[in-house]
């Protein structure tokens, strides 16, 4: 094996070769060339021998060998080695599309179909479970971000893996609310793994520690250093798509990456479901859209495990017969039943009870620990609807 050889098994994984790894890293670091070239280039081949690979056995292989090439000068092998040494360094497995571990959800229609040619992820790899994802706006209300974490914690504890794109806002909270349950969340990253974007979410105990913390998975298609502009970040949507049995969008504007996540959903036939907001927010303009071209609507967890074909825990609408009584002081729950779905900020849920601010947050952590309220982006919540 040679040095780059070497260097490439460390971040392969299960059942990657090496060497074709190389190869393909090397058209993939090429000024000029790049994934859609390499699509493309195969897809040609493809037509050239009447082909459509049979990605797991020898025609999709076969295929990408003619068209990928080992780095020829040194320029060349010092890009796939700073791209090697970079995902070694951040713990990253990586996959080309023709390998096992790549998921075959997303390889669907290779090489016609715009699919990454490589696919690298933290933490656990892709895993052919139920998967949801939810999606909507950064600049989220309080009733999106609330939504968002109701559907997202039900999913993720009804076994279902939570997909996002995790940005702020609607994929944060999304995210937040699913990563410590038993379906868990993947994250799909708008950059390289080397790129700490968002930064509140990538820096040391962020948002995407605590996903990876939990059993959860950062993925992206993205050389590691590349960076987080319009068009990475817009092309994650699709990946978000093609990994989901159903997407959810929950708040969006009339130019939503969100739209463009239910549209690649739309194309593979995967349901799309969108939650109705207030008519005069521009927020809603992206869901009612979709309600208006004939997404289904998503007012509950029930909706969402419908399409799934599970079940909601009897909680995640709200509370069943014979449920606790609520630990929390009567003045507090009523103003966060009141505010439902959306989040309450501390601060204001303190002047508002006129609760000191040391005995406010001992009766918030008593119900944080009975399982009554969760913390969200922009304050606490309710966990279940209030009847």
């Amino acid at each position: 094996m040679t040095a780059l050889e070497v260097a490439a098994a460390h971040v392969a994984a299960d059942g990657v070769d090496p060497e074709r790894l190389v190869r393909v890293l090397t058209w993939l670091t090429e000024p000029g060339r790049g994934a859609d070239g390499l699509r493309r280039a195969v897809a040609q081949a493809a037509d050239r021998h009447a082909v459509q690979p049979a990605l797991l056995q020898g025609d999709g292989r076969d295929l990408l060998d003619q068209v990928v090439h080992p780095p020829s000068d040194d320029v060349a092998r010092e890009r796939v080695g700073r791209a090697l040494r970079c995902w070694r360094r951040d713990g990253v497995r990586v996959a080309t599309v023709t390998d096992p571990a790549y998921p075959d959800r997303l390889r669907s229609g290779w090489p016609h179909a715009d699919v990454p040619p490589l696919l690298a992820w933290r933490g656990d790899p892709p895993a052919a479970v139920p998967a949801v994802a939810i999606v909507g706006a950064r600049r989220a209300t309080g009733y999106g971000t609330g939504v968002a974490a109701w559907l997202a914690e039900a999913a993720s504890a009804a076994g279902a893996r939570v997909l996002s794109g995790g940005a702020v806002g609607i994929d944060a909270a999304a995210h937040l609310a699913a990563y410590a349950g038993p379906g868990g969340t993947s994250v799909v990253l708008g950059c390289g793994h080397a790129v700490r974007y968002p930064r509140p979410h990538a820096d040391p105990g962020g948002l995407f520690d605590r996903v990876l913390d939990h059993g959860g998975t950062l993925l992206s298609e993205q050389l590691p250093d590349a960076r987080p502009h319009a068009g990475n970040v817009r092309a994650r949507n699709r990946i978000v798509a093609a990994l989901a049995d159903v997407v959810v969008v929950v708040e969006g504007g009339a130019r939503s990456g969100a739209l463009i996540t239910a549209t690649a959903a739309a194309d593979r036939g995967t349901p799309v479901l969108a939650v109705p907001g207030d008519v005069r927010a521009p927020g809603s303009v992206a869901p009612h859209r979709l309600l208006a071209e004939g997404a289904g609507p998503c007012t509950e967890p029930a909706d969402l495990m419908d399409v799934l074909g599970t079940s909601a825990p009897r909680d995640a609408g709200g509370p069943g017969p014979g449920a606790a009584v609520s630990v929390l002081p009567p003045d507090v729950h009523a103003i966060l039943a009141e505010a439902w779905p959306r989040p309450v900020p501390v601060d204001d849920l303190a002047a508002r009870s006129g609760r000191s601010a040391p005995a406010l947050l001992g009766a918030l952590t008593r119900a944080r620990v009975a399982g009554e309220t969760a913390d969200d982006t922009a304050g606490v919540r309710l966990r279940r609807a209030p009847r």
